[in-house]
Order: structure tokens, then sequence, then C-alpha cells
């Protein structure tokens, strides 16, 4: 994985800004300058600006114009970093570019303007002309000043060494070009230092001087130390400004998509995005933070990094946003970070939605951000991108192209059960890899997804799988329909697991339910659904003929049959004829799977029986009978018969007496309940032993009287 690179370019060849013709022509006329004063240029641009990278192509056209001139100029880099508030910087200064000019090939301006050198930074040394003496360098360069005779140390003459230095400058014709760079990143006393230091030496002959800063960093600095008019100050001492020409936003685009390009083709060849989101957050949450090239490098490198791990199981388009407010804007990061409720619509936030509260929430965010010192209306809008919720929230109706509806199959930020995946790269909210569950929308067989299928049930991770696989139906290619919906209904084991969503409880079985039948609904004619179904129901094992009966009992209510008031014909599927044939199949398959096995082991065996007795009383009537010849069968029975219910107090079991009283008689399982030793009440499931505590505990109370799970637990255990 390749990073870039925060260095500056030393040449127009790696230009990408469009910065080249301006430094090109900066270094032009900087060569070209002939007058023999002294010149001071200040090279003026925000940080991140590529301010260093305008000096190396300026001072590279300078050396190319050179090349065939036998004077070529000395180029000093002076470093102020190498400098402590307690060093003499002046000393330092002469140091550097004594250490320079005696690196050149010419001797004549090595012998001439090196000596003088060395005697006029003696003098300063000698007479400590700047306030604070350093004992580092400037010790070193006192030593010089000691080399130079006891007639320097007794009375050096400081304008009679400073016109030896500028009469050897101009003997010799030699140029000098001497770049100070990152002043603003400087201390305020350390930038005084500085200009003091150009003050003190700037009117030197044949000198050229490039300081290159942030204009308003430095004014203040020099207000503060000075108590003076910054700028007024800069006026004084530098005679020639450029200002870093303002970076063209279209230039600054072509490189981010550039490297963005590079960076997701090293990860993977299968990134999808769709174009019209993608537009609109970067519009709203990429392009009003990016300014700078080192924001473009600082974003790509985050991104690339944690895209990388995370590609799978988030959407790119959001990542990317993500990032970019991770890394340019941390404080609108953190506050997102900590308002998943507020942004995705959890509990807490649809409670606040019930009722006929009137809630300002924009006003409430803006004072928030405010508060924070986040730039309001981008945060805004930035939001408003990325969370439909948000968006409704504030009123932001425009942005309608993203609903809550596909948060979750496109693994947007904006599901719940993705948001912290971006914050904390928390991938154990991922119960199954999103690689798994396209597997089994694009390539597996019917038997591979059942296998799938029993593997993710026995982790426990159904509800997942199916919540995800239900997200992606409008996504799955349509003759791949029919075998996802048969593998779903012929789950070889029951589907465990259940959630709570507000008040209401829901099973794995439910979300197979709603998600085949999203899958059927996607199937254009009712002859492709019917063989769907008749399909299943030739293959069906045990446990899958309460998936599939629930769905024949939502076509039997369409139609207004069994418990049906009216009909719906929106919902009929399939045509009268095919229903009746289903329903004959059903009880077919009923009879032949009831020799293999107890049905009371299938979760949800009460809707079996319901359609069997409804299809086939008789046959029905007679297996209930035989198998409830065993007291032990007749609590099971019961507990199959359990409905869950859920409210404020808690949650717990129920049992309507319509469902088994003409098999057995609320008093029996009373009775067979009390007489329950410890060893025998072990033979049932804890869930199986908390239903029967709960039958217990209920019987002979009001119909409206419901114990919750928690009492009947602590039931169990006196």
């Amino acid at each position: 994985m390749n990073y870039n690179s925060d260095k500056p370019i030393e040449n127009s060849n790696q230009d990408l800004l469009g910065r080249a013709f301006f430094s090109e022509q900066l270094g032009r006329a900087i060569y070209e300058y002939n007058l023999k004063e002294g010149l001071v240029i200040g090279l003026f641009g925000k940080w991140g600006t590529g301010k260093t990278s305008v000096i190396n192509m300026a001072i590279s056209q300078v050396e190319s114009l050179s090349e065939a001139d036998n004077e070529k100029p000395i180029i000093m880099k002076f470093a102020p970093w190498n400098y402590s508030d307690k060093d003499n910087l002046i000393s330092l200064f002469f140091h550097c570019l004594k250490s320079k000019i005696q690196k050149i090939d010419n001797e004549d301006v090595k012998r001439k303007v090196g000596s003088a050198l060395n005697e006029y930074a003696g003098a300063f040394d000698a007479f400590s002309l700047v306030p604070v003496v350093g004992v580092g360098i400037a010790a070193l360069l006192k030593s010089v000043a000691k080399a130079q005779g006891q007639k320097l140390a007794q009375g050096a003459n400081l304008d009679e060494t400073k016109k030896r230095l500028e009469d050897a400058l101009l003997e010799t014709h030699q140029r000098i070009i001497v770049v100070i760079d990152d002043i603003d990143r400087l201390t305020n006393a350390q930038i005084r230092d500085i200009f003091q230091l150009v003050k003190q030496v700037g009117d030197f002959p044949n000198v050229v001087y490039l300081l290159s800063m942030d204009r308003d960093v430095v004014t203040r600095a020099l207000e503060e130390v000075h108590d003076c008019d910054g700028y007024e100050y800069l006026e004084k001492i530098i005679q020639v400004t450029f200002e870093i020409p303002e970076l063209r936003k279209s230039k600054l685009h072509n490189v981010f998509f550039s490297k963005l390009d590079s960076c997701i083709n090293y990860i993977s060849q299968d990134i999808k995005w769709n174009d019209n989101y993608w537009g609109e957050v970067f519009r709203n949450c990429i392009n009003p933070y990016l300014n700078t090239l080192r924001d473009v490098n600082r974003v790509i490198n985050t991104f690339q990094f944690r895209y990388n791990l995370l590609y799978q199981e988030t959407a790119f388009e959001d990542m990317v946003a993500v990032t970019t407010l991770e890394v340019l804007e941390p404080k609108l990061y953190r506050w997102v970070s900590c308002n998943k409720d507020a942004l995705c619509g959890g509990y807490l936030h649809s409670l606040n939605c019930i009722g006929n509260k009137k809630i300002n929430y924009k006003e409430i965010y803006e004072k928030e951000f405010e508060r924070l010192g986040i730039e309001v209306e981008k945060a805004i809008q930035c939001l408003s991108a990325l969370f439909p919720v948000f968006a409704k929230d504030v009123n932001e109706n425009k942005w309608s192209y993203q609903s809550t509806a596909n948060t979750r199959s496109q693994m947007r930020v904006a599901e719940t059960s993705r948001f912290d995946i971006y914050f904390l790269s928390d991938l154990e909210d991922v119960r199954v890899s999103r690689s798994i569950i396209n597997a089994c929308v694009y390539e597996l067989d019917k038997d591979e997804i059942k296998a799938v299928i029993e593997e993710v049930n026995n982790q426990n991770n159904t509800l997942y799988f199916i919540e995800e696989l239900r997200s992606l139906v409008g996504s799955i290619p349509y003759d791949r329909l029919s075998v996802i919906a048969e593998a779903l209904i012929c789950g070889e084991t029951g589907y465990k697991g259940e959630q709570q969503k507000a008040i209401f409880i829901v099973s794995a079985v439910d979300f197979v339910e709603f998600t085949v039948k999203d899958i059927l609904e996607r199937i254009r004619t009712s002859e492709e659904r019917f063989e769907v179904l008749k399909e299943a129901l030739l293959s069906v094992k045990k446990y899958g003929l309460n998936t599939i009966g629930r769905i024949i009992n939502s076509i039997e209510l369409a139609y207004g049959r069994l418990a049906g008031k009216e009909e719906k014909k929106s919902e009929q599927i399939i045509g009268l004829n095919q229903l009746t044939e289903l329903e004959e199949l059903y009880v077919k398959r009923v009879r032949e799977l009831s020799e293999d096995g107890l049905l009371l082991e299938i979760n949800g065996f009460g809707i079996v029986l319901y359609l069997w007795e409804c299809f086939d009383p008789k046959t029905a009537k007679e297996y209930m009978i035989d198998i409830l010849k065993d007291d032990f069968i007749k609590l099971k029975f019961i507990c199959s018969l359990a409905g869950k219910w859920s409210g404020t107090g808690g949650c717990g079991w129920s049992f309507n007496q319509e469902n088994y009283k003409k098999y057995v008689s609320d008093e029996e399982i009373y009775k067979l309940i009390s007489g329950l030793n410890k060893q025998e009440i072990g033979k049932f499931s804890e869930e199986e032993q908390i239903k029967l505590a709960s039958f217990f505990l209920n019987y002979n109370k009001d119909e409206e009287f419901h114990v919750t799970e928690e009492k009947a637990r602590e039931w169990l255990n006196n």
C-alpha cells in the first residue's frame, strides 16, 4: 500500500496543482535581479498551500537558468529550526553562510568573501550586539573572533568590518540567495529574531532574501512582541511580495480523485458506489473541508489504511466522508461519534417522536455546534447528506435521495448496526461477513445456502444474517430469487433468536417470513411464485413447516379465508386454485414428517397444528390424541403453544386456551406441573421451564394478569 508523502516537491515535473508557471516566474525574477543593492522578497501563503514546493521549483528554475553561467549564485536554505531562543541567531546565520561559501569551487570568493565574513561575524560576537549570546554556535564563533588577533578582541569596528564584507561581495560579483522557509512555524520570540536578523543584514549587496510565511500568523506574532502594527513592520523590511496564487478547486479535485482511484484499485476490484449519492456526499461532506494538497494527502492516507480493513463492511462514499471529518474537522467527527441515537434514530430518539411533541432540532443542533466551535451550515449540510433521520429532524427535505430504506443494504453509516464500525473499527458487531452474504446472493446453490444458514444458526447469528439478506432483496439477480427463497423455507434446523424492536419482540422466524415474502413480491408472475412454494413444500423438512405455513396462512387471509375477514387483492400472490393445491401438499408433507419425529419440536408448532386442523381436522386430531397419551408430551405441547408478550413492565409468556382446550384442560396441566420433582423438570429446556412456571403462576388468575419472566424465574429458583 502506497502512502502519500507530505514532503514538498522538488521540481516542476512533479507539480500537480498548476503552480509550476508561477514558481518559474518567481525563479526567473530572482535570477534576473541585477541591482547591487540587497533585496528582500516575501512569499505569502496559508499553511498547507505549498509554499515550500513553490520555493523548490523557483530555486530549480534559478539553477537551470544559471547552468551556463560561470558566476553561479550561492543558494543557502537557512533553517531557523536549528536555533533556540537562547542562541545567537545572527551568529548561527553567519556560521551557516561561511560554511556554504567554503564548499564552492571559486577560490577568489572563498578567500575574499570568506575572510571578510569571518571578521564581520567576529565583530558581532565581540560586541554582543544581539541581546542574548548563546553558548553553542555563538561560542564557537567567538573563538573565530579571538583568532583574528588581539586587535579585534580589544577594539573591533563593526562599520569597518561590514564595509569590507560589502566591498568583497561587490568585487567578486558573487550573488547569494538566502531562503528562510516556514517562518510561521516558529515561536513568537523566534519570529522576532528572524526579522531582526534580516533587518541587520538585509542590505548586503548581491544578496537576495526569500522569506516564506503565512502573513497573518507572522503579523500577529510581531504585534505581540513589538506592540506595533505587524503589517507596517513587514512593509519596512520586505521590498517585494508574492502571494501564492489561489488554488483552483478543480485542480485539487483532480488530484484527489486520481489518488482515490489508485487507492481503491489497490484495495479491491469489487468496490461499488452510487454515482448520485457519491456526488452529494462529495459536495457536502468532503469538498467544503478539502482546501490544500496537504489536506488531500492526509485524507487519502488515513482513508486507505482504514478502508483496507473495513471495505467489505462499509460504504465507500460514507467512509471517505467520515475520514474527511476525522482528519479535517475533528470537532464534528467527535460529536458525530458520540451521537449515534440522534443521527440514526435509535430508541430514545423514537420516544421523542411519540405524541405531539414539537422539538426544534435544528435550533438545538445549531446552538450545540456554535458552542463547540463547529461551522454550523457546513455541519448541517454534511450530516443531512449522510443521515436521513437527521435531515428530517432539521427539515432538510432536499436530501430525499437517501432514505432509511437502503441504509442497511448499502452498509451506510446511518444504519444503527453499522455506525460503530465507522468510528471504532469495531468488527465485533459484524456477526456474518458481507462476503458470505454476497456469496449466498450471487453464487451458492440451494444446498450450499442451507449449509450456510445452518452454520449461522448454530452460532446464534441468524437474526443478523437474515436482516442483512433482507436488506439486499432489491439487488438479488432475478434468476437467484427462487433459489434463495427455497433455501430459506427449507432450513434444516429451527431458526433461533429474537430481537426487541421498540416495545415489540420479533423472532428469527418472523424475519425469515418477511424476507421470503419480499422475495416473492419481486417475482413477476403468480405461476413463478407458485412453483417456488410448491418446490419448497416438496422438499421441506420439519422445521420449515413453520415458515411456509405462515406464508400459506397469509395468502389465505388475503383471500378472506380461514381467519380472514375480507379480501386483500394486492396480497393474493398466487391464484385460488394454486392455493388449494398448496393446502393439499402442505397436509401431505405434515403427515409424512409426523411419522419421522415429534412435530412439537418445531419452533412455532402452533401455526402448523392450526393449518393441519383447518385442512385435515380428522388426521390432525388423531395425531394429537395419540401423542398426548404421554404426560411429558402434554407439557411439551403446552410449551410449544406459549406466546411471548412484552410491555413496559417486562416480558413473559401467555397461553391461549382456545389453542389447546380440545386436547387438554388448564386444570390437567396445572396438576402435572405441580407434581413435577426437580429431576423431572430438569428434562425440559430452560425456556420450557420458564413457560411451565408462567402457566402455573397464571393459573386461575384474571385474564388480564400475566406473570413476568423474571417472576417465573424467581419461582423456579425457589
